[in-house]
């Protein structure tokens, strides 16, 4: 588990003992390209770390999916409005690549949050990193244009535009396949 412990360390230096707390309630998992990990209306029980590989978060309107955020090598992926209410999830999780992955349930995490005021702290950390991520990305769409956050994307996720398909990245960018090509090409 050292992969993700090496992250909550980078946040907040953990103690021996708060590692090994993390590490008994961590799974280690392998799966295929186009697992499922969370279903639209399924409530999200657990956090994700990939350690390698790639998946991203998706909502479905209209038959569409809708491309909401990846997560590649070491990065947390999970529904994080459901995994936090506990209601039924109105975006999905996939895995676009063969993928390790390190699960926590977080009812487990949950205590070792109230356990441990460390692990607390990382997770708090962590849950504003996201929330200013999720600034970060409102700014863009009302301020950037598709090609400067198209760059942005390719900085946010260095190498992810060889990894993952084009459809989903026109849709986490908000605009179509043919814009994005254009892009690449140097046209727009």
């Amino acid at each position: 588990m050292n992969e993700m412990i090496n992250v909550f360390n980078a946040i907040s230096p953990l103690k021996q003992e708060e590692q090994q707390a993390l590490e008994n309630i961590s799974a280690r998992k392998f799966y295929k390209k186009n697992t499922k990990l969370l279903a639209v209306n399924e409530v999200s029980r657990k956090l994700y770390f990939i350690v390698k590989g790639l998946g991203r978060v998706y909502y479905v309107r209209d038959g569409n999916d809708i491309s909401d955020y990846f997560a590649m090598d070491k990065m947390f992926i999970g529904g994080i409005p459901s995994y936090f209410t506990g209601q039924p999830s109105y975006k999905a999780i996939e895995l676009l690549e063969d993928s390790e992955v390190i699960e926590i349930y977080n009812y487990e995490f949950e205590k070792l949050c109230d356990k441990y005021h460390k692990i607390e702290k990382c997770g708090r950390k962590m849950a504003i990193f996201a929330f200013l991520e999720c600034q970060t990305e409102l700014e863009a769409i009302r301020f950037l244009t598709v090609k400067e956050r198209y760059y942005q994307f390719e900085k946010k996720y260095p190498g992810i535009t060889n990894r993952a398909p084009l459809k989903h990245i026109a849709t986490y960018l908000g605009t179509t396949q043919v814009s994005i090509s254009r892009i690449r090409a140097g046209i727009q």
